[in-house]
């Protein structure tokens, strides 16, 4: 179901970070954000690039970064199939001991690889490490994300506490619960349902509170949460509230169907005021 360029797979190279990067129709972005992984002041490290059957130039871009890198590895599914099938694909291939991931139109920050492995090698309590985030909208900073910094139980079942692209795991800790579940019900809530199944086996994560990741979300866009998305919210929230032991989460999951009825205005209104949220400008 997809090709490896084989000449990038052969090369004798053993690091410690590996990095996943899939993507999809994402030309105008895709450069720079492996750049800015390659260009991390931590140097030991893969970045597996995944094109996700796109039909524009998004595969000649990560086919021509693999060669001029030898630390890129680039894979290439044949159809679609979405994040959580690419993202497992990568951890198959990936060597390192710490799993990184990127999304294809965010931009990390220079320092950010080494300061996440610094804070793992420090903590081994800590299975892995998010950090925060710049709100991004067309190269414009409007915001900044920030969750606590030692998510509880009791924190996951209000909402997801990790910004999914700035987070560096253990591979340990991602093997043990085999990687992302790949099925329709966990669709644009893969990573929340990967956060729920770790903390039921009982690995825990932290936030560090540095901005260390550029994080494109355009501003007041609900195009991504349709009314699927947000049932699939409430299965995840649902689900993983029982497997952590926390019955009280399933009432609060009722949220994610409630917001399928909330007029988009009030929706925004009530996510930019969240704690989390600090918003410097808006349009």
């Amino acid at each position: 179901m997809f090709s490896l360029d084989c000449s990038a797979a052969s090369r004798r190279f053993t690091p410690l970070i590996s990095v996943l990067l899939p993507a999809r129709n994402a030309e105008t972005s895709v450069r720079q954000a492996a750049t800015s992984i390659l260009n991390n002041t931590y140097r030991n490290l893969q970045l597996i690039l995944i094109d996700d059957a796109s039909t524009d130039h998004t595969a000649t871009i990560l086919k021509d970064l693999s060669k001029t890198d030898r630390r890129c590895l680039f894979l290439q599914n044949r159809q679609t199939r979405g994040i959580s099938f690419c993202l497992n694909l990568a951890l198959r291939y990936a060597d390192g001991s710490l799993i990184a991931r990127m999304d294809a139109d965010d931009v990390s920050h220079p320092s950010r690889l080494q300061i996440q492995e610094n804070f793992l090698k420090d903590n081994p309590q800590f299975d892995f490490v998010g950090t925060a985030a710049n709100l991004i909208d067309r190269n414009y900073r409007y915001g900044l994300r920030r969750f606590m910094k030692q998510p509880s139980k009791d924190d996951l079942i209000v909402r997801n506490p990790f910004i999914h692209p700035t987070v560096l795991f253990r591979k340990d800790a991602l093997l043990l619960v085999n990687g992302y579940k790949d099925t329709p019900f966990t669709r644009r809530c893969e990573d929340y349902d990967l956060f729920f199944r770790l903390y039921a086996a009982g690995c825990r994560g932290y936030n560090l509170p540095l901005p260390l990741l550029d994080y494109s979300e355009t501003q007041n866009d609900a195009s991504k949460h349709t009314a699927r998305t947000r049932f699939n919210e409430f299965l995840v929230r649902f689900r993983g509230s029982i497997a952590i032991r926390k019955p009280i989460g399933c009432l609060k999951a009722l949220k994610s169907l409630g917001a399928i009825f909330l007029p988009k205005k009030l929706y925004f209104k009530l996510k930019y005021s969240r704690k989390e949220n600090q918003l410097f400008n808006t349009r």
